[in-house]
């Protein structure tokens, strides 16, 4: 739509422009026209003559479109070439401004149907003694102008429709060309529509972090899908005790008194209405939104835990190093950071000695947090199995309880990592990195 318009608007400034040139041009033209009158002419007994041949010759040819005259101050015809012969007189046009010594005036007209351009030009002799005033005028017809224009306009127009339409051509290969790469992701997307985990292959460098964003979020649908499937499986797996347990001794009632029974009932009841309420919070604790804008500061919570974790474990003494800048942000809601870090904390000052370290720094893109105590460490052959959650969450290794792995799920909905490594404090360390 913007072409046309363009090359449109183009085409009217050209055309007006080479209006205005040819004009200028016929201006000097006639300006020269004046110069070789008023270079012919000769005062005399009889008034200002011109010789009946000039050096222009078209001023010498009938209907040459060349015109010339000269007409005193009383507007009285003085002289006229021969070219306007066949026209009267009386026709011919006059200038109506006042005369003015070295006054030029420059206009277009009419004359017999046809348009000319003229200019005129005041001048003061020495005529027999006596000054007297005489206007020069010359006329051309605008004809040649006209045709010339009118060519130059078919040329213009000509030239512009031409690279109008190879414009059109290119552009339309332009587009063809610049929009594989979207036709490609729209065939990779039916692709995950069928089954496929992520968006494959490379993509140029324009829609590339719009892929990575996509496979980012199919990665946290998916982890999502993951946890729904952990939690009913722990959920379901965690009822089986107890229902086990009532159908037992419902089918063996006769060996219990009644009151014992709806006792037992009541108790594996009420167990199983607190694994319910367990499940439901590790389920909406791990439901986040990997695209979440909020930022949140993180020496605050860091200092907040700290606090927390020196009256429950007042007892031990513990020591507290922590390097966090105030700059830092995670990226996400702060009860998610709070549980992350309070987990991960908490198990430092339950199996350190004497000292907690902790620190965070921004590495490129990610937020990296480490947690660091004295404590006895991970053997390097459980390092792996406490990060792998079973069919059960509290199924890891004793001594990382379910923390541990509430904070994997955490962080798998963000698409973060944690390693685990031996402290140079001399116990674990747990180093942690959040995408920003």
């Amino acid at each position: 739509m913007l072409l046309p318009l363009l090359l449109g608007f183009s085409a009217t400034m050209l055309n007006h422009a080479y209006q205005r040139s040819l004009r200028a041009a016929e201006r000097d033209a006639l300006h020269g026209q004046i110069y070789i009158l008023l270079g012919a002419a000769e005062p005399s007994s009889r008034g200002l003559q011109l010789p009946p041949v000039l050096s222009e010759p078209r001023y010498s040819s009938v209907n040459s479109g060349l015109l010339g005259w000269v007409v005193n101050t009383d507007g009285a015809l003085q002289w006229r070439s021969r070219s306007s012969e066949l026209i009267d007189p009386a026709n011919m046009p006059t200038v109506t401004t006042a005369f003015g010594p070295g006054r030029i005036q420059f206009f277009s007209t009419w004359l017999d149907g046809r348009e000319y351009y003229a200019i005129s030009y005041d001048t003061v002799w020495d005529v027999n003694n006596k000054e007297r005033g005489y206007r020069f005028i010359a006329m051309q017809s605008r004809e040649p102008m006209t045709n010339e224009l009118e060519a130059y306009q078919k040329r213009l127009w000509k030239w512009l429709g031409g690279l109008a339409l190879l414009l059109v051509v290119v552009q339309t290969l332009i587009a063809k060309w610049g929009l594989s790469p979207l036709r490609k992701l729209a065939a990779d997307l039916e692709k995950v529509e069928e089954g496929l985990e992520q968006l494959p292959g490379a993509y140029p460098a324009e829609i590339q972090p719009v892929t990575d964003n996509l496979n980012r979020v199919l990665r946290s649908e998916r982890a999502q899908r993951e946890r729904y499937r952990n939690t009913l499986s722990d959920l379901a797996h965690s009822l089986k005790t107890p229902l086990a347990v009532i159908r037992g001794q419902l089918e063996n009632k006769q060996h219990m008194p009644a009151e014992n029974l709806a006792q037992l009932i009541d108790e594996q009841v009420s167990r199983m209405s607190a694994i319910v309420d367990h499940q439901l919070r590790r389920a909406s604790a791990q439901v986040v939104q990997a695209s979440q804008s909020s930022a949140t500061p993180v020496k605050p919570v860091v200092e907040r835990l700290v606090r927390a974790m020196q009256k429950v474990y007042q007892t031990k003494a513990m020591r507290f190093h922590q390097e966090v800048a105030d700059h830092l942000h995670f990226q996400g809601d702060e009860a998610d950071l709070m549980e992350l870090l309070g987990n991960l904390i908490d198990n430092a000052c339950k199996y350190g000695r004497h000292s907690v370290a902790i620190s965070a720094q921004q590495q490129g893109r990610d937020l990296a947090l480490i947690i660091e105590d004295d404590g006895p460490g991970v053997a390097a052959d459980v390092q792996h199995t406490i990060l792998t959650r079973g069919a059960r969450a509290d199924t890891a290794t004793p001594g990382q309880g379910l923390g541990l792995a509430v904070a994997v799920d955490i962080l798998s909905s963000y698409g973060g990592s944690i390693d685990i490594f031996r402290s140079k404090l001399g116990g674990a360390g747990f180093a942690i990195r959040i995408p920003n």
